[in-house]
């Protein structure tokens, strides 16, 4: 096991050094005038306000007609495209990050720029998996700007409000219904502390399985939650890679198995 997690460890990092090579290219010129500082990740509130109900929501296409008409907030005023969700609704692993990007929202799909290709170079490593064979979303459907009146411009990403997510998670609650997977894997902090209720950050959080609310398969119903890092800090920071190496073998383990060790 160790020499294969070394020798996949090692296949990581040089995809990544390939990514940074072909990837990188020049940096683009953003919007005239001076930029805004970088927001703080927020961490959820003590008492988080509750989710805006969606209402009759008969499958998932008719769930995505929804967010791609939605204005509950102002990033659906902001947005080029509303980013759904893709892959299996058949799914056993549903693999929830916090928000597109610049990328995400001109093409109107998640997880498509650098850190989409290394995900799916590790789905693809590790899990034997292809993107169609798993399910990808965001805790909110549109793209955080710090400056919404310019949305060409490139490094324009922000966290996520509280108040957005709000507003947006009945849409992720919804497509867990609807697919009802085995687990969920939370990429980064936001979707952790979001979907667990925690202020704890990832590097705490992470290669622990935790348990989201039954209530949404009805009695008796459970869903497993599987923190990692987001591939994006992968990217800044490959020292990370073995973490998630090891993290994706527990979730292997899982999805072969049906069971965690030590657990029923």
């Amino acid at each position: 096991m160790k020499r294969e997690l070394a020798e996949a460890a090692r296949d990581l990092a040089a995809y990544i050094r390939t990514l940074d090579e072909d990837l990188a290219g020049p940096p683009r010129p953003g919007a005239a005038g001076p930029k805004p500082a970088p927001l703080a990740v927020p961490a959820p509130a003590a008492a988080p306000v509750p989710p805006r109900p969606v209402q009759d929501i008969p499958d998932m296409d008719a769930l995505a007609g929804q967010v791609k008409a939605c204005r509950k907030c102002g990033l659906g005023y902001a947005r080029l495209n509303a980013v759904f969700g893709v892959g299996s609704r058949k799914a056993r692993v549903v693999f929830v990050g916090e928000g597109p990007g610049f990328q995400e929202d001109h093409r109107g799909e998640p997880f498509v720029g650098r850190s989409g290709q290394l995900l799916d170079k590790i789905l693809e490593t590790v899990l034997g998996l292809k993107r169609s064979d798993v399910y990808i979303a965001n805790i909110v459907k549109c793209h955080p700007m710090k400056d919404p009146e310019n949305p060409e411009a490139h490094g324009n990403d922000r966290p996520p409000t509280p108040e957005e997510m709000s507003a947006c998670r009945p849409y992720l609650e919804e497509q867990l219904r609807f697919i009802k997977p085995a687990c969920i894997v939370t990429l980064g902090s936001v979707p952790t502390k979001v979907l667990l209720n925690t202020d704890k950050g990832i590097s705490v959080m992470r290669g622990h399985w935790y348990d989201y609310p039954a209530e949404l398969f009805g009695p008796g119903g459970r869903i497993k939650v599987l923190p990692t890092y987001h591939p994006a800090a992968l990217l800044r920071n490959p020292n990370l890679k073995r973490d998630t190496w090891e993290d994706m073998k527990m979730l292997k383990a899982f999805l072969e198995t049906g069971k965690i060790s030590g657990q029923d």
